[in-house]
């Protein structure tokens, strides 16, 4: 019976393979996937667009309905935001490339925070040396505005 079987597949597949086009074989046998012959009765077959039709709630002209696509406003908002974020995210590296660059400071408890070019500094550090060490490190990084002090001294 199973040679009956692998028979059948086998046949199918020369068959298909003859006629053109890609295949795939799947649980139940066979299964076409492309045709790349273009013979389907005279017409070339195209891709189906790219589009989500078939998900409720999306048709094809809500791109012309958003709110941002007419009005520049908050595209240019959007876009700030974006270069605000990159900037802030930049600060934060640089103070915290500061922090592990300052000799004698142990800054391993110390995070960073930035929002708006304002450092926020959380966590602890064993001693006030440390602690004023910290702050005056971060106040000396090209960009930071303020810094925003809620640092710990703890001895561990």
């Amino acid at each position: 019976m199973k040679t009956v079987q692998t028979l059948r597949v086998a046949m199918m597949v020369a068959a298909l393979a003859a006629a053109g086009g890609a295949h795939a074989l799947d649980a139940g046998g066979f299964m076409k996937v492309a045709d790349t012959t273009g013979s389907t009765g005279g017409t070339t077959m195209q891709p189906p667009a790219n589009n989500a039709t078939s998900v409720p709630g999306r048709s094809d002209g809500d791109r012309d309905k958003l709110p941002a696509a007419s009005t520049g406003a908050k595209t240019d908002a959007s876009v700030d935001n974006a270069k605000q974020a990159v900037t802030d995210s930049a600060l934060t590296t640089k103070v915290k490339t500061k922090l592990l660059a300052t000799k004698d400071l142990k800054s391993t408890g110390i995070h960073v925070k930035t929002k708006d070019r304002v450092v926020k500094l959380t966590g602890s550090v064993p001693s006030a040396e440390q602690h004023e060490m910290a702050v005056a490190s971060v106040r000396s990084v090209e960009g930071v505005d303020s810094v925003s002090d809620h640092l710990k001294v703890s001895s561990r």
